[in-house]
């Protein structure tokens, strides 16, 4: 009796997984669906007058899309445990906004076209989702790293042209906190919020 109980528990939780991973979309197709999302919102909310729906729209596209909270662990690196879990937070916060800020001022300019996305490859609860952006007349590659995690795809690193923005942003912080400490990395990053 007990035996099956255990077994019928585990079968359960065996198909609940597997029904929740089977309806997840891949990584690829997240991708491919937020970009789509995005260019429709940029040709919907053009120019100077669409810049305020424009950027609040965009923000509720990629904020889901982003994992802010591990781009920031990974960003400070070892220095992350060497923070409080009231500094970590503060950090997130401020890092994200930085990062959602960046992000936004370089999407709203995409057009239909501009943006090809080439390939995936998953291991696991981690993929790479490979895409190529063609900008006045130049390709150049951008790779999305992405984390399996709440029932979805989420980006964790963006690497431009072999370039990771999470290793970029660790060796400027790791500089900045070996000179002016912590408290310093963030009067930084308020000042480029601000």
């Amino acid at each position: 009796m007990a035996l099956r109980f255990i077994t019928s528990i585990v079968a359960l939780v065996f198909s609940i997984h597997t029904t929740c991973s089977a309806e997840a979309p891949s990584p690829k197709t997240e991708i491919k669906t937020t970009i789509d999302n995005i260019i429709a919102t940029v040709q919907a909310n053009p120019g100077d007058a669409g810049k305020g729906p424009r950027r609040q729209k965009l923000r509720e596209i990629i904020n889901p899309k982003f994992d802010f909270d591990e781009m920031s662990k990974r960003s400070l690196g070892s220095n992350w445990t060497e923070i409080t879990p009231a500094e970590q937070q503060d950090f997130t916060t401020v890092f994200s906004e930085l990062l959602a800020r960046t992000y936004l001022s370089k999407i709203e300019t995409v057009k239909p076209g501009m943006v090809k996305v080439e390939s995936e490859q998953v291991d696991g609860t981690k993929a790479v989702v490979k895409t190529v952006v063609l900008s006045q007349g130049d390709t150049f590659p951008i790779d999305y790293k992405m984390m399996y995690r709440d029932n979805g795809w989420r980006v964790y690193d963006v690497v431009i042209e072999n370039i990771g923005l999470v290793a970029n942003y660790r060796n400027e912080f790791s500089g900045i906190i070996r000179k002016d400490k912590f408290s310093g990395l963030m009067e930084k990053l308020r000042a480029k919020v601000k």
